[in-house]
């Protein structure tokens, strides 16, 4: 089950949370739990004021879950959505947020402290060595793929995102990209990403796509990490494209908005 909210920027940093928790193993998982020892309620305010709680369960189970905890949280944290984008994209150091009043603490203070360690959870989820795991619902169907995590990353940015930040990167790009991502065993895997009509982001063949991009899992980790630039990797044979050649020329733009969970769309 998705953990993204429509209007809420903070559930991609969420749904990122949830896959990096979910793609450990059980070793790296309960020393995840062992050092935060907790049950968070997380209330979100986002720009229009309405409310949404998330609960990241590193007590005992070590999940990550829509709403309120079914038990009794160990803290409850409010925080506005943007200032929770920050403390994410690491701008912002959780003991300052407290201390300048960016976030408010219910319950047991001190861990408030451990905030930091729970958001560094999310960065393997965007790591090439990410260790394949049985995906959510809503995740890419080829957890194998290095990869794999970039285009969940994608899909709960544009599921989190408001009608008009959608329509604008709709307008910015106008076109359905197909990506064949080949593994190391030389299996494609496809993924169509619509930012034509609908804004998003499906597993296998979606809407008939303007440009079809066959790729390597690898190389386009590289793309989406700034590691390697779309014309390049084109010129040197790294990529194939089919279509509409001249929107591969759009392709590192579109990485950069969807990409990167420190990005704004």
């Amino acid at each position: 089950m998705s953990v993204a909210v429509a209007g809420f920027k903070s559930g991609a940093v969420f749904e990122q949370i949830k896959a990096g928790i979910e793609s450990q193993s059980a070793a790296d998982k309960q020393a995840t739990i062992k050092k935060v020892n907790g049950v968070f309620e997380i209330v979100i305010k986002n720009a229009d004021g309405k409310e949404q709680a998330w609960t990241l369960e590193l007590k005992t189970a070590g999940a990550v879950s829509l709403g309120k905890p079914e038990g009794k949280a160990d803290i409850t944290i409010n925080v506005g959505d943007d200032t929770f984008m920050e403390l994410a994209s690491g701008k912002l150091n959780g003991q300052k947020a407290f201390m300048s009043g960016k976030l408010k603490v219910k319950g047991n203070m001190m861990l408030a402290t451990r905030l930091d360690t729970v958001l560094k959870v999310a960065k393997p989820v965007a790591a090439p060595a990410a260790a394949p795991a049985a995906a959510p619902a809503p995740a890419a169907a080829a957890s194998t793929l290095a990869s794999a995590a970039l285009f969940n990353q994608i899909k709960a940015r544009l599921s989190s995102a408001s009608a008009d930040e959608k329509s604008a990167v709709i307008n910015k790009t106008k076109a359905v990209f197909q990506f064949d991502v080949k593994d190391k065993e030389g299996k494609v895997s496809t993924f169509t990403l619509d930012l034509k009509n609908k804004g998003e982001l499906v597993d296998g063949a979606g809407a008939k796509p303007d440009i079809t991009i066959l790729v390597a899992d690898k190389d386009f980790v590289d793309l989406a990490s700034g590691k390697l630039n779309g014309q390049k990797a084109f010129m040197a044979g790294k990529i194939k494209v089919k279509g509409a050649i001249m929107l591969a020329t759009k392709l590192d733009a579109v990485l950069k908005d969807l990409g990167s969970p420190k990005s704004k769309l």
